[in-house]
């Protein structure tokens, strides 16, 4: 298992470890090691707001366990309901763990509450909130997304209450109580 040590963002330390001249940076096949792809990702899309990047960084049966419908398409829309409500987002790594396929990142997501989110109206709130990401990655691109979002946190710091909307998904089915 390859632990990266806690860093501000994908390009400082976690940057220099996994990116530098290190043994894992490329497979024994030429691409990319499996962090090297996700904190790409991370950066392309979710910082710089690429969403052009999807076709070259998903596989094409690429799977969301994370967003409905569990595909690209979820994908994006969760981006751009993010994106509506905090345009100043961006997340920033605090830790990469890597083992074969798999990629752990460990982030905190900060930004601007500019828009409404959930129902609640923008109240210009600054946002501070964990999240968690785990990708499969295949060939050198992501093939499978989890997400795991302390989003009771993010709410009370914009002052919304918690809905019933579903949390997460069982098996494609989202889970309520």
């Amino acid at each position: 298992m390859n632990q990266h040590p806690q860093a501000s963002n994908p390009r400082s330390e976690i940057g220099q470890n996994v990116r530098g001249n290190q043994p894992d940076r490329m497979t024994a096949h030429g691409v990319p090691a499996p962090a090297e792809v996700a904190l790409d990702f991370i950066e392309r899309f979710w910082n710089a707001g690429d969403c052009s990047c999807i076709s070259q960084c998903l596989t094409d049966d690429y799977l969301d366990h994370a967003y409905e419908p569990g595909n690209a398409e979820g994908l994006l829309a969760m981006a751009e309901r993010l994106r509506t409500a905090f345009p100043d987002q961006r997340s920033t790594v605090e830790s990469v763990t890597s083992e074969g396929d798999r990629v752990v990142v460990r982030l905190r997501m900060t930004g601007t509450h500019l828009g409404t989110f959930r129902g609640k109206a923008a109240t210009g709130q600054p946002i501070d909130a964990k999240l968690y990401r785990e990708y499969r990655i295949s060939h050198g691109r992501i093939a499978e997304h989890w997400a795991l979002f302390d989003t009771a946190a993010l709410l009370r710091q914009i002052g919304a209450e918690l809905s019933e909307q579903p949390a997460c998904r069982v098996n494609g089915a989202p889970v309520r109580k």
